[in-house]
């Protein structure tokens, strides 16, 4: 069997130790909000592990190969019944599930995980579902999500895919052995390589179809014509499964190899996990670096003090000079909330603008099929399309809405790119951007059009009425030649103009039933922009505040280390001797392990 590595569990843990005893080392320092503002990022920079989505189409696999990568049966798994609500496998000292709802979590039974997950619950509604286990490959760092089947962009599984990939740290996407990739698979792929750095194909069930290897070549070679670097493996979640239960003796350490389950963890862990774990020692160093650094001024500048006491008043000025940049740098929050502000305005609008302009292309496209089809006999196939296409045009936008964000959060950064007065650079802080997530499930339904057609009764009637005067005006003539009223001419013009009069009926009613069918597309449209822009500005609005908090948190903490650095050099001026040479043995100790920690944060990153 293959042995794990330790390297990603080992970089988280150093990274929580190095904040816990920087948090400690702050409060000893009586710089409380330091404290609070290092366990606040902090906690976001260690991340609970990289998000790996799991996708494909029905009935790939997708649940067993969960269960073989994680060593236990923690995704339903039936054979007529397919998954119907995302779940999230992760870390966890004691196993749980619990369902995630709009009222809130709720702990569960794994019969009733399994009942809500199929969608054979009786009660609807759930968002997704959260299992926490204690496995090898979820406490290296990694954190699987067992998706619904999306057969490509086009369709709304398929869109809830798209909506996922911003959070997402890989994909890794299903597809069975026994055929190439289908055009929506490569279609999906090329969206995940668009936004995920890390993308993977997994050939399932390998054990049925020997000629998997062959399939594996055709499928990378034809990525590679598209563009897409993408490694493709092949596995057997049946042969794992068989190998767990023979754990530790030959037959089960074959099979397990055999499966291509070992060599698929170990991908993980490489491609994966152990980038992660770096990127989240390098961050939350940067950022225990930068806070530091505004620390270590005040001791540092009372040590200078209590060593040199003849340059107190050279050290004085100089830090009052420091005071000064340092309440520049709150002055200059004037520009940057200005340009958080501007940047916010500009992308609220281009968001609108983008949205209303998909929107606009799918509305375009309706139109013109309705133009051409009766949609009384279309609209079971057209209102799930357009339902599609709107969704898949609403997430796009937020993609793209969610790299501006970032785009936006850099500029702001920006400004804080000048030395602050202890020569640090205050902008080594995380930008905490935040992301825009498409929640589709606020999306309206579509409301139904007026699809009555003529029936027989109607249409007789309208035939009947038509066909009165035809037998009236012939019958009339008819009789100067001596024929009665009713003869076979009279008739023949009854039933021609009849007919007519009703195929004219059908063309109204079908202009009536296309128009109302236009009618209802523009509403339903006009009705996903109201709805998606509440939306977005309220995302953008909270964007706004958790980028104006976290900068001027920064600019704050930068004025008051220089603050205290000016008061602690001041204080220092008026010790005696003995009292100063204690107080310069402490000082010397508090910052010896301000730089240990200093120290520490280099290593890290």
């Amino acid at each position: 069997m293959t042995t794990t590595t330790a390297t990603p569990p080992d970089a988280r843990r150093a990274a929580a130790k190095l904040l816990d005893d920087a948090v400690a080392l702050a409060r000893e320092l009586d710089r409380d909000d330091v404290a609070t503002s290092l366990a606040r990022d902090g906690a976001r920079l260690l991340d609970p592990g990289a998000r790996v989505l799991v996708v494909g189409d029905y009935k790939q696999g997708k649940s067993s190969l969960v269960d073989a990568l994680v060593g236990a049966d923690v995704c339903p798994v039936h054979a007529d019944v397919a998954t119907a609500l995302p779940t999230v496998v992760r870390h966890g000292e004691e196993p749980s599930a619990v369902l995630v709802g709009p009222h809130g979590r709720v702990d569960v039974t794994p019969s009733r995980l399994a009942g809500a997950v199929t969608g054979r619950d009786d009660e609807p509604g759930w968002g997704h579902a959260e299992v926490a286990l204690d496995a090898p490959l979820l406490a290296d760092g990694i954190t699987l999500v067992d998706t619904p089947g999306a057969g490509g962009p086009g369709g709304t599984p398929a869109t809830r895919v798209l909506t996922e990939l911003p959070a997402a740290d890989a994909v890794l996407l299903l597809s069975d052995a026994s055929r190439e990739l289908a055009a929506g698979e490569v279609e999906l792929l090329r969206a995940a390589v668009a936004h995920v750095p890390t993308v993977l194909v997994a050939l399932t069930r390998t054990d049925l179809h020997p000629a998997w290897r062959e399939v594996r070549d055709l499928d990378t070679a034809l990525l590679a014509e598209r563009g897409l670097a993408v490694e493709v493996v092949g596995v057997s979640a049946e042969l794992a499964r068989h190998a767990r239960g023979r754990w530790g003796t030959p037959v089960g350490d074959e099979l397990a190899v055999a499966s291509g389950i070992p060599a698929l963890r170990e991908l993980l862990r490489r491609r994966i996990a152990e980038p992660a774990g770096t990127r989240t020692g390098r961050a939350v160093g940067e950022h225990v670096a930068g806070v530091l650094a505004s620390v270590r001024a005040a001791p540092a500048a009372e040590l200078a003090a209590l060593e040199a006491p003849a340059r107190v008043r050279e050290l004085d000025e100089a830090l009052r000079a420091a005071t000064e940049r340092a309440a520049a740098t709150k002055d200059r929050s004037a520009r940057w909330q200005q340009t958080l502000a501007d940047g916010v305005a500009d992308l609220s609008s281009d968001i609108e603008w983008d949205l209303r302009d998909r929107v606009r292309q799918v509305v375009r496209t309706a139109e013109e099929t309705l133009e051409t089809v009766d949609p009384s006999r279309v609209w079971d196939q057209f209102e799930p399309w357009l339902a599609e296409e709107v969704g898949r045009a609403a997430a796009t936008t937020y993609l793209w809405a969610g790299e501006r964000t970032w785009w936006l959060a850099e500029r702001v950064a920006a400004h804080f790119a000048e030395p602050a007065a202890d020569g640090a650079p205050p902008g080594t802080a995380p930008v905490p951007a935040g992301r825009f997530s498409a929640e589709l499930s606020v999306l309206p339904a579509v409301p139904p059009p007026d699809l009555d057609r003529l029936r027989v009764g109607q249409a007789l009637v309208v035939g009947l009425r038509g066909s009165y005067s035809g037998v009236v005006m012939v019958g009339l003539v008819s009789t100067l030649s001596g024929l009665a009223l009713i003869n076979p001419f009279s008739v023949g013009a009854g039933v021609l103009l009849g007919g007519r009069t009703v195929r004219e009926e059908r063309r109204r009613a079908l202009r009536r039933r296309q128009l109302d069918a236009r009618r209802v597309v523009r509403q339903y449209a006009e009705e996903v922009q109201f709805v998606l822009g509440k939306h977005t500005k309220d995302m953008l609005r909270e964007v706004q505040r958790t980028l104006r908090d976290h900068f001027t948190g920064r600019a704050e903490e930068v004025t008051m280390g220089a603050a205290a650095a000016v008061k602690a050099a001041t204080a220092a001026r008026d010790l005696d001797a003995d009292v100063r040479r204690r107080r310069t043995a402490a000082v010397r100790a508090r910052l010896e392990r301000i730089d240990g920690l200093l120290a520490r944060c280099g290593a890290s990153s």
